[in-house]
């Protein structure tokens, strides 16, 4: 069997929204590094919110903050952060226009106490229990009067902003990146803030260098929106059934949603990809 190196998002594809590891999708985990593939997760989430079974679950590496962040075999090696006036112009953005917002470090997440009421009420309005909210969530939330000294930051979150992510992008100018939410997280303006060039394909990059593998053998699985530059990446792509229809479009291979046992089937199309055929006499 070819070994493989595969990169995998977290919300929708190894986890459900309700933040569960589905039971087949850990089976299929387990089988495949038994076959002695290299897991390594890649999200949009920083390190202090990934979940903690799946860092118990020792994966070959860690691309969080969507590239901003790596790890390889449990060891940093990269971490990139926003320049503070960059920073600061965001902040004074998102405080002019009272939207709410997250400024997410390693270590956990910044949050004004405007803000943090502000997001309990988003997703309590989506129907969201507040112990739901705290487990999807993971972090600790540091409450702070101002953010624009908060050292660290390696990507941001919003929710509920008064204009569009086209108007956030052109005011913020060509040193972020904004795109939609990788969480489902209701109607409206939601979105992540990365740095522009920090992303998953880079990190699955820099990661494939960092261990001396060859991009010839690496498969993405993922569904958001942030997950578009991982599956144009890696040789192989897979859209969950619950992606984006413009994700589906680009993936090599549909499975079922997140819900439906996908990750097990996407790990079953993996393996007859990879298991070399029987010679026809």
């Amino acid at each position: 069997m070819e070994k493989k190196i595969i990169f995998l998002d977290i919300d929708g594809t190894l986890m459900d929204f309700d933040g569960q590891l589905p039971e087949s999708a850990k089976m299929a985990l387990c089988q495949a590094k038994a076959e002695g593939h290299r897991l390594v997760l890649c999200t949009g989430r920083v390190k202090a919110q990934i979940y903690p079974e799946l860092l118990k679950m020792n994966f070959d590496g860690i691309i969080a903050s969507a590239g901003a962040y790596m790890e390889c075999d449990g060891r940093e090696i990269y971490r990139h952060v926003v320049e503070k006036d960059k920073l600061n112009r965001l902040v004074e953005y998102f405080e002019n226009t009272q939207t709410t917002y997250m400024l997410q470090t390693k270590d956990g997440v910044f949050m004004t106490e405007r803000s943090r009421k502000a997001m309990v009420r988003h997703f309590v309005d989506m129907g969201m229990a507040e112990e739901k909210i705290e487990r999807v969530m993971v972090a600790d939330v540091f409450l702070r009067e101002k953010l624009c000294d908060c050292d660290g930051v390696e990507k941001m979150a919003y929710y509920d902003a008064p204009v569009s992510m086209e108007k956030i992008q052109e005011v913020l100018g060509d040193y972020f990146k904004v795109e939609g939410a990788s969480y489902k997280s209701g109607e409206g303006s939601n979105g992540e803030i990365t740095c522009a060039g920090e992303n998953k394909a880079t990190g699955i990059r820099r990661y494939v260098a960092y261990i001396g593998g060859d991009m010839k053998d690496t498969i993405s699985i993922g569904d958001g929106p942030n997950d578009m530059e991982m599956l144009a990446e890696t040789e192989v792509s897979i859209a969950m059934g619950n992606a984006d229809s413009g994700l589906k479009t680009m993936a090599d291979f549909v499975t079922d949603n997140v819900d439906q046992d996908g990750l097990w089937k996407a790990f079953q199309w993996i393996q007859e990809i990879t298991t070399p055929k029987a010679p026809i006499v």
